[in-house]
């Protein structure tokens, strides 16, 4: 008799947490931090008890079928069941996502980490650290890709995000060099009589240089291009699922590179 055998997404996912390595940690000085994954859910101890705040002692903290590392690892929160991706989660309701909090090493538990009377969210919008009541400005830049339709922004050299977009099509080529966000405008009508194209009511708009023409970085809602192909009028274009987030973090002055 022949048996067939079905299994599982979650024994695979747990088997394949059960044979990671307990790979080092280190501090910026090179101090070992932690070696220990005392339930080998694939995150270490460490980690798990300052940065994701899961239980080290629990291989699935939330009680959700899923191993705490695979959850960090598919972007899912590994103290929420509710499957909200951490790029939507905002545990601590301090306008900072999950995803940020982790990876500027804010605590996603406690909406004002560095106990200095501002919200998390509010000192990185404004350009200031989360974890440090130091008010010296922290450096934010946007890099634009157009051959490999990318834009990727960065808080501080640590990289916030890395979307698709899609730039100038042929004709109307977006233009390379090193600009600056010189304003920031909510909703933009683009084009209409005598342009050939009309785009009302477009959101989140980023301009970063006026030539003939003012580009910006905006929101497109007219097409699904992005990551395959440059079909703009010289503007970057961003699906608005990702350029809200991008919008309400730039700041006017934020440098932009476009290569």
């Amino acid at each position: 008799m022949k048996h067939v055998i079905y299994v599982s997404l979650l024994t695979l996912a747990l088997a394949f947490v059960l044979c990671l390595p307990h790979a080092a940690v280190y501090a910026a000085d090179g101090a070992v931090i932690s070696t220990i994954d005392s339930d080998n859910d694939g995150l270490l101890d460490d980690m798990e008890r300052t940065l994701y705040h899961s239980d080290p002692n629990v291989v699935d903290t939330d009680g959700d079928g899923y191993p705490d590392g695979v959850e960090i690892k598919s972007g899912y929160s590994p103290i929420n069941n509710k499957k909200i991706p951490l790029k939507l989660l905002d545990t601590d309701k301090d306008g900072l996502n999950d995803d940020w909090e982790i990876k500027l090493k804010s605590d996603l538990t406690n909406p004002d980490t560095d106990g200095d009377g501002i919200k998390d969210g509010k000192e990185v919008m404004d350009g200031f650290s989360p974890t440090s009541a130091d008010k010296t400005p922290v450096e934010k830049k946007i890099e634009v890709n157009v051959k490999n339709f990318t834009l990727k922004y960065y808080n501080g050299g640590v990289l916030l995000d890395s979307i698709l977009v899609s730039t100038g099509a042929r004709g109307y080529p977006t233009p390379r060099g090193t600009f600056a966000v010189l304003k920031k405008k909510p909703v933009v009508h683009y084009g209409g009589p005598g342009y050939g194209y009309d785009l009302p009511n477009t959101k989140w708009n980023l301009l970063f240089t006026v030539q003939k023409y003012g580009f910006f970085i905006h929101g497109a809602y007219w097409h699904n291009l992005f990551g395959k192909k440059n079909v703009s009028h010289g503007c970057v274009n961003v699906a608005y699922k990702d350029m809200e987030r991008l919008y309400n973090w730039a700041q006017v002055g934020t440098p932009v590179h476009i290569q």
